[in-house]
């Protein structure tokens, strides 16, 4: 099921084939399922919280353009723990301006702290953000060092799981950061825990 919904993600993206930065405007709004943070954590293969060192988009399998981010991880809520993770995300933009722009699929960047729920790796490597720009909360830390999180969610719409009318997603959602990790703790924990395979340390 989730391989189905990231090749479906895929044939949507590929709309928005080799266009420069200045025409991303121009996509189309992407549809995902409306979910909550408990549903994200639920649907989610891995659940971290950490920053961005770089991000990447070059060609990968079947000469897809995919972006490879490197993030230091500060915490692994679900999933194996690794404090260097590398992930292969779809879509990017190749240092010619060209590339594979997918609509409601949120960017990563550089210096940026994240909380991201990603989805199960595809069989080429490849995760998607679970519910697109829906999974990915950007980490702001004010001068005294309290916390809040939030969402961008650029050109999304999101639809009732149960079907109903579809919800213009565009602008920008602001989360209190303890009551929302308190959310996905408790969500979490009704799920088996990750161990790392034999071997892995």
């Amino acid at each position: 099921m989730r391989r189905s919904l990231l090749l479906l993600s895929l044939a949507l993206g590929a709309l928005a084939l080799c266009r420069p930065r200045s025409s991303s405007h121009d996509v189309d709004a992407g549809t995902a399922v409306r979910l909550d943070v408990s549903q994200l954590a639920e649907r989610a293969d891995l659940v971290l919280e950490a920053r961005v060192l770089s991000a990447t988009a070059a060609l990968g399998a079947g000469n897809l353009v995919e972006t490879e981010v490197v993030l230091d991880v500060e915490r692994t809520l679900h999933g194996v723990h690794e404090p260097t993770r590398s992930v292969h995300l779809p879509g990017g933009l190749l240092p010619n301006g060209n590339g594979l722009l997918l609509p409601g699929m949120p960017s990563l960047q550089p210096g940026e702290d994240v909380l991201l729920f990603l989805s199960e790796p595809s069989d080429s490597g490849v995760r998607m953000p679970v519910g697109l720009s829906q999974g990915k909360f950007r980490v702001e830390t004010n001068l005294s060092g309290a916390r809040r999180l939030r969402r961008s969610h650029g050109s999304l719409t999101t639809v009732p799981p149960g079907g109903g009318a579809p919800w213009d997603a565009a602008g920008d959602e602001v989360f209190d950061y303890a009551a929302t990790l308190a959310e996905v703790h408790a969500a979490l924990s009704l799920r088996p825990p990750v161990t790392a395979p034999e071997g892995d340390e």
